[in-house]
């Protein structure tokens, strides 16, 4: 009977020991379990941000795209504006210049290039600092003058071979209205002044008679 009693002894205190061991096993697996709910909470979570990221970049890739095709079209329009003014650049007998805000000088006309004595080069440089075969009085001044009060200016020159042209200064506008510098042209005006100065020859020959 005393073997018998202590037998069930340890029997008990294996059991209590196996109940707590249970207890404490139970107590990990509830908290394991919350883990696991707050994990699972927290990756629906990031589902749900990341869906919603998603669908951002599924719209801003729209936008972009969109973009693209306006700017692909947009430059489509300058390609060709650039040509149609190459051309006529290319094929007007009239000198003209194209000057910037700051004086520089930005594109000119073959006809300009042989008039006023420019090279290629010249592009980017201020008018100030080419020697042009026309001389011009106060030219900076008057461009500016120009750009600034946005009134166009017109004088009559001489060129070193004595030829008259007619210098006519223009605000230069962009597409939205903007001034963005000057536009220079010169008209041969040659053959009207010797027909005026022999109308005039005429009249004071007249007048004398």
């Amino acid at each position: 009977i005393t073997k018998l009693r202590k037998e069930f002894a340890l029997t008990e205190k294996r059991l209590n020991a196996i109940s707590e061991e249970k207890d404490t096993f139970n107590e990990e697996l509830r908290a394991a379990n919350e883990e696991i709910q707050s994990s699972n909470e927290e990756l629906q979570s990031m589902n749900e941000e990341l869906e919603t990221s998603k669908e951002e970049l599924q719209s801003t890739n729209e936008e972009l795209l969109s973009m693209n095709d306006e700017m692909q079209n947009k430059n489509s329009e300058l390609t060709h504006l650039n040509s149609d003014l190459s051309n006529f650049f290319s094929s007007t007998n009239i000198p003209i210049i194209i000057v910037g805000n700051d004086l520089h000088i930005k594109r000119f006309t073959p006809m300009a290039r042989k008039v006023m004595n420019l090279i290629p080069t010249d592009v980017g440089r201020p008018i100030g600092d080419i020697k042009l075969n026309i001389e011009i009085a106060n030219l900076e001044e008057t461009i500016l003058g120009v750009i600034e009060d946005m009134v166009p200016k017109e004088s009559e020159v001489k060129d070193k071979e004595g030829r008259w042209y007619s210098v006519r200064i223009r605000p230069y506008r962009t597409i939205d209205n903007k001034i963005d510098g000057a536009l220079i042209s010169l008209i041969d005006i040659d053959a009207i002044k010797h027909s005026q100065e022999e109308v005039q020859g005429a009249l004071n020959y007249a007048q004398a008679i």
